[in-house]
């Protein structure tokens, strides 16, 4: 009896082994080797960081940033190339490369800002999602606007997530100029465009510079408009009297020229925010 019992139990060790020698699935693997490419990356990172710190040469580091970056859109890449062969999809489809890495991203430069001696974010405040205690966090900025934020008191800017993901309305501001028509207004040096002028103070230019003073505007809202800037501007000073002239240059709009006596222009060509011309000083809406 003592054969057959010890055929049976060699039989249930074999099979047992055939078992665990069969390896992991498709599925698995794929989700093994995106954590290899995760910590990988991750290491990258660190490790570029690293460099930077000790060198101070920052154009290395953004080159050992990009070769990070490159190799883990490979690795994942490859992850799902191998499952799509096997004739299966990775458990975490529905995901793409780059949610991982914004996450990455983030926990990374967490830890070397506190490095370097700023907060370390700890909790959910710093994970890209906006948690019910929350109203913002760090990459996830929440929907307030600067004009809601301040009952209009400093429309400009932008809402930006504090400490504890805290909304912060330190970078709203005011309009810097005149709020005429809607719209707030600046008026540029000589020879500047709006495009640079809305610039200088943080903003950017506004369409209503065309619409509503400019070529698409009316002669009647450019002497409005160029009236009330010079209630606020001392220099250069008003036009006495006002002059206003219609024109064809280089789509400078709604502008006033330094002359004897100085003159309000009103370019009829497309208004564009680019334009300059050296001898006009222009009006620019900005937001």
């Amino acid at each position: 009896m003592r054969k057959p019992i010890m055929a049976a139990a060699i039989a249930a060790m074999v099979l047992t082994a055939t078992v665990a020698l069969a390896g992991p699935t498709a599925e698995k693997k794929c989700e093994a080797a995106k954590n290899s490419a995760a910590g990988k990356y991750a290491a990258c990172r660190q490790a570029a960081r690293k460099g930077v710190v000790s060198t101070g040469d920052t154009a290395k580091y953004d080159a050992a940033i990009a070769k990070c970056e490159t190799k883990f859109a490979e690795a994942w890449q490859k992850a799902i190339d191998s499952a799509s062969s096997a004739g299966v999809t990775c458990t975490d489809a529905a995901l793409a490369a780059s949610d991982y890495k914004s996450v990455i991203d983030r926990h990374t430069s967490n830890i070397a800002t506190a490095l370097a001696g700023g907060e370390l974010v700890t909790g959910s405040c710093g994970n890209g999602i906006i948690d019910a205690d929350e109203d913002c966090d760090f990459g996830a900025p929440g929907d307030q606007t600067c004009d809601g934020a301040t009952a209009g008191a400093a429309p400009y800017g932008t809402v930006s997530c504090g400490a504890g993901c805290t909304s912060s309305t330190s970078s709203c501001f005011a309009c810097p100029g005149k709020n005429f028509g809607g719209s707030c207004w600046r008026f540029g040096a000589q020879g500047a465009s709006c495009t640079d002028t809305c610039a200088n103070v943080g903003m950017s230019y506004d369409s209503a510079t065309k619409t509503f003073a400019g070529s698409d505007g009316t002669a009647e809202n450019c002497s409005a408009l160029a009236q009330a800037i010079f209630s606020s501007y001392t220099s250069p000073p008003a036009p006495t009297p006002w002059s206003y002239t219609s024109f064809t240059s280089t789509g400078v709009g709604c502008s006033l020229v330094n002359g004897a006596p100085p003159h309000i222009y009103r370019d009829t060509n497309p208004t564009l925010g680019d334009a300059t011309n050296s001898s006009f000083s222009r009006f620019c809406a900005c937001h």
